[in-house]
């Protein structure tokens, strides 16, 4: 007859066992732990550091002026036809002077006069008009006839003006003149106006505006440039409204 197994026995057996596992596991790895591994670089990615490429306007200064001599687009205070429209000549007779290194405040009429009629000249020859022109027509004259370089920024921003200036360009706006509300217009003030903008403060950005004779370092805020800002359209013969043009000016 077969003997009867004993389930106590049974279940004391098993958990002798399991003891006994237990404390031979825990041994072998107090005797022998686990290699440490160490992290290599190898796909690692590295969390960019907050700030480490700084914006260039980082270092621009709170007020800049460059030094562009002023003069009024009717330098003998000859307000007859081709003066009231000789806002491009006279401001790229400033952005060149400018880059000849010409320090003077303001430049000499009668050098004015003659720069203006070689600029109009120049115009009648190559367009058959010279009145008025286009953002992209006065870059082409100014690159032409005083061999600088330039560039069309549309719908400028304060920022871009700002870091042109700080490379030393100078800056060359076409505008709706009367949008500028410049108390020292005759009114009611130019449809069509350039001036040149030669630097910035805080507030506002600086001009050389031609349209006066008390436009050397004339002020006007961004939002007032920029709203005011309308190139010139030949087929309408008026300016529009929509295309907000910077001529940016460089050697």
């Amino acid at each position: 007859m077969p003997r009867k197994i004993s389930w106590k026995k049974i279940s004391g057996l098993i958990v002798v066992a399991v003891v006994a596992a237990f404390l031979v596991n825990n041994y072998i790895h107090q005797k022998y732990p686990a290699p440490v591994s160490t992290p290599t670089n190898d796909n690692s990615v590295e969390t960019p550091t907050v700030g480490s490429n700084p914006s260039p306007a980082d270092s621009w200064p709170t007020s800049l002026l460059l030094p562009v001599p002023f003069t009024p687009q009717a330098p003998t205070a000859n307000w007859d036809t081709l003066h009231n429209e000789a806002c491009e000549e006279a401001s790229a007779i400033m952005a060149s002077e400018y880059f000849k290194g010409n320090r003077q405040i303001t430049l000499a009429p009668s050098f004015v006069e003659d720069q203006i009629s070689l600029l109009t000249k120049w115009q009648d020859d190559n367009f058959g008009y010279h009145l008025d022109t286009t953002s992209a027509e006065t870059a082409e004259m100014i690159e032409k006839v005083y061999g600088l370089k330039t560039k069309l920024i549309e719908n400028f921003t304060q920022d871009q003006l700002k870091d042109e200036l700080n490379k030393k360009h100078v800056i060359l706006i076409s505008e709706y003149g009367r949008a500028l509300n410049n108390p020292n217009y005759k009114s009611p003030g130019p449809i069509h106006h350039m001036l040149v903008v030669r630097g910035y403060t805080k507030n506002n950005f600086v001009t050389n505006d031609s349209g006066t004779r008390n436009g050397l370092n004339y002020a006007y805020s961004f939002n007032t440039l920029y709203s005011a800002a309308a190139d010139w359209d030949q087929q309408t013969q008026n300016v529009d409204q929509s295309k907000k043009i910077a001529i940016i000016v460089s050697e």
